[in-house]
């Protein structure tokens, strides 16, 4: 059964003939009866009264009728809602952070795309940068702020580099270098406490690399797989602890977060999406972050 059925149908009904439904639609009479002929055909039964001089709907047509303009209603609503969506502008999107990394500048988007998108029904789901890549693979969310790109994802997913967060140090409030810029050298005989490498690879490394240049390896007395945790051990007295610089806002008050100097390690902060996944709603997205991303560098992520 078409669509074009049942509207010469419906048009034969609100316009009692024919030749008036006919110059209505731009069709020629004979197709329009031609075409509601296959459809009385189609549904068994005949649905207009031709024996006088004004066309009237049978009994039967009347029930068919009603039923055919919902099917139109129907019909028209999927095709606006496709069209819509083929604009990005009816869906859903899931998107992936991290509290402490994601920066000022999140809430605001976040608000900026649900004043331009209402229609899209938005899930912010909070998880550590690993997990926001399983999920972008597996399309549990479609985009993530995340890490930058390692192995293997760097060869699946796609990402673009917001702002680079320096990396601090963070002492015990009574250390004897607490409140004042620390070089590297100065921490030759520290204990250090970081995070797992598992979680945070580019950094565990990057620190290990900078020890280096300076002439020492990193007395590593404990590591966590959270940075709060990390906070923490520092805050005991376990040792002290390079971390991005908005790990700032996890701080316990037994802590002072202190410049690094000269400031050479940064941990970067992307924007992370699955381009097999990529449809209209994520380039909107993706489009309204990079209209921010000037300002999100000249802020640092706020």
């Amino acid at each position: 059964m078409e669509l074009r059925h049942l509207r010469y149908l419906c048009a034969v009904a609100d316009y009692g003939t024919f030749s008036e439904a006919g110059r209505q639609l731009h069709v020629s009479q004979s197709a329009i009866s031609e075409q509601i002929a296959d459809l009385e055909r189609e549904v068994g039964g005949t649905l207009i009264d031709r024996s006088s001089s004004r066309t009237r709907l049978t009994p039967q047509g009347q029930l068919f009728l009603a039923e055919a303009r919902k099917t139109l209603i129907a019909a028209d609503h999927a095709r606006e809602v496709m069209q819509r969506s083929l604009l990005g502008e009816v869906g859903s999107l899931s998107i992936g952070f991290f509290l402490w990394g994601a920066g000022g500048f999140f809430a605001r988007i976040i608000r900026d795309y649900r004043k331009l998108h209402p229609k899209i029904k938005l899930s912010l789901h909070e998880m550590r940068s690993p997990e926001q890549l399983e999920a972008l693979v597996s399309g549990k969310i479609d985009v993530a702020f995340a890490r930058p790109l390692e192995a293997p994802y760097d060869r699946i997913l796609r990402a673009e580099l917001l702002y680079r967060d320096p990396v601090v140090v963070v002492l015990p409030r009574d250390h004897p270098l607490a409140g004042s810029p620390v070089s590297i050298d100065a921490l030759a005989g520290e204990r250090f406490v970081l995070c797992d490498r598992n979680m945070t690879p580019a950094l565990f490394d990057g620190i290990v690399a900078l020890c280096s240049s300076a002439g020492f390896s990193p007395n590593i007395v404990n590591t966590s797989a959270a940075w709060s945790s990390v906070l923490t051990l520092v805050e005991s007295g376990e040792g002290i602890a390079l971390v991005p610089s908005r790990v700032r806002y996890l701080k316990p008050p037994g802590v002072v977060i202190s410049p690094l100097v000269p400031q050479d390690l940064y941990m970067g902060l992307s924007v992370v999406w699955n381009p097999q996944n990529e449809g209209p709603i994520q380039q909107n997205f993706l489009r309204l972050v990079r209209e921010n991303k000037d300002r999100i560098q000249r802020t640092n992520g706020n």
